[in-house]
């Protein structure tokens, strides 16, 4: 399914890194507990030096934190896929399934891509298209 999005600046705790330096992404996200963010959140990928397998940004944070770091979500066309199961294993595998699906990745702009951790609970990815 193909959303809209309007463009926000999401304020939060940033690194660089890539996708098999899992280390550091993990510790990024234990640090979440104590940053204290009220109500949704998310995890914007952005500043892709290639695709899926380059270095970026990662960001945790929402539109209300009180941090220096910040990136925007970018306004335009994604593709919402909805996580199945709300969990890090079920987030880890709709990305599994977001990498094989080649067709997707031809699609894909790499502008900014989004994690969306609901107040239901509920986590919905958007990719830039």
């Amino acid at each position: 399914m193909t959303i809209q999005l309007i463009e926000k600046n999401i304020r939060g705790k940033k690194i660089r890194t890539n996708n098999n330096r899992i280390d550091e992404i993990i510790a990024l996200w234990n640090q979440v507990p104590t940053m204290q963010l009220k109500g949704e959140f998310f995890a914007v990928y952005s500043n892709y030096e290639s695709n899926f397998k380059g270095e970026y940004d990662l960001l945790i944070g929402n539109e209300q934190a009180d941090y220096p770091d910040q990136s925007q979500i970018k306004g335009g066309e994604y593709v919402a896929i909805k996580v199945e199961v709300a969990s890090p294993e079920g987030v880890g595998a709709a990305w599994q399934k977001i990498w094989k699906d080649e067709a997707l990745e031809k699609r894909r702009t790499y502008l900014s891509d989004i994690e969306h951790y609901q107040e239901d609970g509920s986590i919905m990815i958007y990719l830039s298209v």
